[in-house]
């Protein structure tokens, strides 16, 4: 017999989406996944066919998690400033900064800000907002319950805050073919970048450290020397450096697991 209510998470990538689904105490029922490419057409028709397929719970009271990674998000971090006083004003300071730095209009960008006590910086994240409409109506039609809307980064600090204590560190969010890294100092994040991964599995250590230095050089940040790192694609359990503390968090999401053979 089926529970009576099951929560889906999709996580939608540069090369896939992967869906999981859990009942209410968090046991995995199943996991899928399917391959796109860069294009909002073809995501949208897998995810389609995907949800078409999961389990269902008996009371059709059915949640939907949305994870976005990369390269459907664009990421901005905000410096403080004092004349912004409402979220509109936040939201109006992060579009003008992610057209300089994207080089691209924001008009149809859906864009969200964190929140910050006062006289700390802010990230902004945004995504087309067509697509989000476009699969906030998918998940409509197949009578899920939109939950938690969030990108990957937010994702990530959201699962291991607890665990990254140092006062003064970097976050590296590993993807198949993106790495998203941010700066954190001062009770707040201060840079963040996203990265295409071209890891050298024979000098792994030496690949993360340069992309760790270039990370920094393009957020005009101090490298720190504690690095976080979390991955649902590899593990990177066993990283060691003379220059940096490589600290291993695990998967960015438990409903997704490096190497799960159920998926």
């Amino acid at each position: 017999m089926s529970p009576l209510l099951i929560n889906h998470c999709a996580w939608f990538g540069k090369q896939r989406i992967r869906l999981a689904s859990s009942t209410f105490s968090g046991s995995i029922l199943a996991r899928r996944r399917a391959s796109v490419d860069p294009s909002p057409d073809v995501l949208v028709t897998r995810l389609q066919e995907m949800l078409a397929q999961t389990p269902r719970g008996r009371v059709g009271l059915d949640k939907v998690d949305l994870i976005f990674g990369s390269p459907w998000v664009r990421y901005v971090c905000l410096p403080w400033q004092s004349t912004l006083n409402k979220d509109s004003d936040w939201e109006g300071y992060a579009r003008v900064l992610l057209s300089q730095q994207y080089g691209v209009a924001t008009d149809t960008w859906r864009v969200r800000v964190s929140s910050g006590g006062f006289g700390q910086p802010r990230v902004a994240a945004a995504f087309e907002e067509g697509l989000y409409q476009t699969i906030s109506e998918i998940c409509r039609a197949s009578k899920l319950k939109l939950g938690r809307v969030e990108p990957l980064f937010t994702t990530a600090v959201n699962q291991h805050k607890r665990a990254m204590k140092d006062p003064e560190h970097a976050l590296v969010v590993l993807e198949s073919n993106h790495a998203i890294i941010g700066f954190y100092r001062d009770h707040a994040w201060q840079g963040l970048v996203t990265l295409p991964v071209q890891l050298d599995s024979e000098q792994l250590t030496q690949s993360l450290a340069a992309m760790v230095r270039e990370a920094a050089v393009l957020c005009g940040q101090f490298l720190p020397e504690h690095i976080y790192m979390t991955s649902s694609d590899q593990t990177l359990a066993s990283i060691k450096s003379a220059d940096f503390d490589f600290e291993w968090l695990g998967a960015v999401h438990p409903q997704f697991i490096a190497g799960d053979s159920a998926e």
